[in-house]
């Protein structure tokens, strides 16, 4: 009987095990990719700063900055979509296992009330 009940236990809270992973999961991809963001970012700055004090006049500091600015542009705005697509991904996943339980439930209460 404590193994017969155990073994629902694990069963009605398999898919709350389910969604803390996905969420763990999708946390992990993002801090990773936000670190790898910082570190792109102070690379770049760093890179930036010393490209700007070589420059002798006006307009190719002026250029180098554009330049440092579109790559800024682009490299947040890639990761924010990564961001983006991971999120989507586990909202995705999360749905079709809440999905999953609730078609799960449907059934048994069809049985039940039958």
């Amino acid at each position: 009987m404590f193994e017969q009940l155990n073994d629902q236990l694990k069963d009605s809270m398999k898919p709350v095990t389910e969604l803390a992973t996905l969420n763990m999961n999708a946390l992990q991809d993002i801090a990773e990719k936000q670190n790898a963001l910082f570190s792109t970012l102070l690379n770049d700055g760093m890179s930036f700063v010393e490209s700007a004090s070589q420059q002798k006049d006006v307009m190719s500091l002026a250029e180098t900055q554009k330049a440092y600015l579109e790559g800024l542009q682009e490299t947040v705005s890639d990761a924010a979509k990564e961001t983006y697509e991971v999120i989507a991904s586990t909202q995705k996943a999360a749905t079709d296992v809440i999905k999953s339980v609730s078609e799960d439930f449907s059934s048994k209460v069809a049985s039940v009330a039958k």
